[in-house]
């Protein structure tokens, strides 16, 4: 008995020990595939998550005009699929806890992370490189954010917006190519249980939100 015992002691050590490393081995390899900056590698990740976020589509509210300024800061978790390519995703929620946008966020290490946010009508991608995030719009390069300013993807990477960080305050200021401002919830400064994650001084053209928005959802995944 005493043999049977020591054995099955060292039989689930091993099987432990094999476990843990093939869960390091695993975890290395999706850090090395989300590290590479191959656009292989980077389309096959954002292929994986959009099969990811396409489960949650059907229960998404429809985005209207009025949405924006309804998009909430709470989120909604939904449990990922298993193996090495593992995602956070769920939803966030309207102030009426409608779902909104369905969305899959993937981190490797505190600088680099890609988030992919689908509304029901338009995509936007997150890619976080250092301390630059760089933002495609229906597959699509919108721009980067580095230091405060969007910059468009194209030659002329002209300004699209400028946000200002008011950590201390209820809202950061949010000013577009225009000169229209959108205030942007701190989310560690509000009191409230559900709160606005914008609020919008007047209404914005499809361009104009695409931009706030953008910067919305990357202040909330990125």
């Amino acid at each position: 008995m005493r043999f049977l015992f020591s054995f099955l002691v060292v039989v689930l050590t091993l099987a432990f020990v094999v476990t843990v490393i093939i869960y390091f081995i695993g975890r290395a390899l999706r850090d090395l595939r989300l590290n590479t900056s191959s656009k292989a590698a980077f389309r096959d990740v954002l292929e994986q998550m959009r099969q990811q976020v396409k489960t949650l589509m059907a229960d998404l509210t429809p985005w209207d005009a009025e949405m924006f300024s309804l998009l909430s800061l709470n989120r909604q978790p939904v449990r990922g699929k298993g193996g090495f390519q593992k995602f956070s995703s769920g939803y966030l929620l309207s102030i009426f806890q409608e779902p909104v946008v369905a969305f899959a966020v993937m981190e490797s290490g505190k600088y680099q992370k890609i988030a992919l946010a689908r509304l029901h009508d338009r995509e936007f991608v997150f890619r976080k490189k250092g301390n630059d995030v760089e933002i495609w719009l229906n597959g699509e390069p919108m721009g980067t954010f580095s230091n405060g300013n969007l910059l468009s993807s194209d030659k002329t990477a002209r300004m699209l917006a400028h946000l200002e960080e008011k950590p201390a305050e209820n809202h950061s200021e949010l000013q577009l190519a225009n000169g229209r401002t959108v205030s942007l919830t701190n989310r560690e400064q509000t009191t409230s249980p559900n709160p606005r994650a914008a609020v919008l001084v007047r209404e914005l053209s499809r361009e104009e939100e695409n931009i706030a928005l953008a910067l919305a959802l990357m202040r909330l995944l990125v």
